[in-house]
């Protein structure tokens, strides 16, 4: 279901004055015109019925009131009082070459996960074209997360750092909220698993961090740091995957996994 991402200076009063690039997107996007309402969800992830009031080149005025008390509940997500499909997820992704971090962050907006951590790694590439200041890089990539969140409906509020060092990830997923006994994956090309998927997934309370490289894997010893640091490593089964769809696919494993725990036991190896 598509939304509407509300601006965060709205000042959360009964209207709201909408310009620039978000205009244009309820108006030559969806096509909304007068009387017509879209589902609205603001910084908080507190749900809105926004009806449009007046549409003009470059400006969409909306009259903003509480989303239906039944429609609330049965949102699911973060920030929402209904209960959430699955753990917090965080996706800690080795930077891949050229505009495919960008690629892995819409599409882990999509899918619900709640941080995306970008890894400064030994065999990561920098941006072809070089010079893109860390404010730009920030500012394309909250656009990103907010066009994905539009498109796919998706209530889960989903934050991007700024890249981070690989030894800087222990504290940045402490940050997150997750502690020592919360399972953290890290998936590899090599044949180093000591579970299966569904007995690291067996134990979940809090949240779970996935770890991706970029393209060629880590350093050998990055991989030692890591598994110093209490990753534990899986092997997607099949051919190699590219970094940006190797992400994707974790997500995806880990989500189904979770959300089907209660039909399954894990059976030790």
């Amino acid at each position: 279901m598509r939304q509407f991402i509300l601006p965060e200076d709205w000042d959360g009063g009964p209207a709201c004055r909408i310009v620039g690039g978000r205009a244009r997107y309820l108006a030559r996007v969806l096509r909304l015109s007068k009387g017509e309402v879209i589902a609205g969800l603001d910084s908080a992830g507190g749900a809105w019925e926004c009806r449009v009031e007046e549409t003009a080149p470059g400006l969409v005025l909306l009259s903003v009131a509480p989303a239906p008390a039944e429609a609330a509940a049965a949102a699911p997500g973060r920030g929402t009082p209904a209960e959430e499909p699955w753990p917090h997820l965080v996706l800690a992704q080795g930077l891949p070459k050229g505009a495919k971090m960008d690629l892995v962050i819409r599409q882990a907006t999509e899918a619900g996960v709640s941080a995306v951590l970008p890894l400064l790694t030994s065999r990561a590439v920098p941006r072809e074209g070089g010079g893109e200041e860390g404010g730009q890089r920030a500012v394309r990539w909250e656009r990103i997360v907010r066009e994905a969140r539009q498109q796919s409906g998706s209530r889960i509020r989903t934050a991007v750092s700024a890249p981070i060092r690989l030894e800087d990830l222990p504290a940045a997923l402490k940050a997150e909220g997750l502690g020592p006994e919360d399972p953290k994956i890290l998936f590899h090309e090599a044949p180093l698993a000591q579970s299966s998927l569904h007995g690291y997934l067996s134990q979940v309370s809090g949240g779970v961090a996935l770890c991706v490289g970029p393209e060629g894997g880590f350093a050998p010893e990055e991989l030692d740091f890591l598994l110093d640091a209490g990753f534990r490593p899986i092997r997607l089964a099949g051919a190699v995957l590219r970094a940006e769809t190797a992400a994707l696919f974790a997500i995806a494993a880990a989500q189904i996994i979770l959300s089907e725990r209660s039909s399954w036991t894990a059976k030790p190896l």
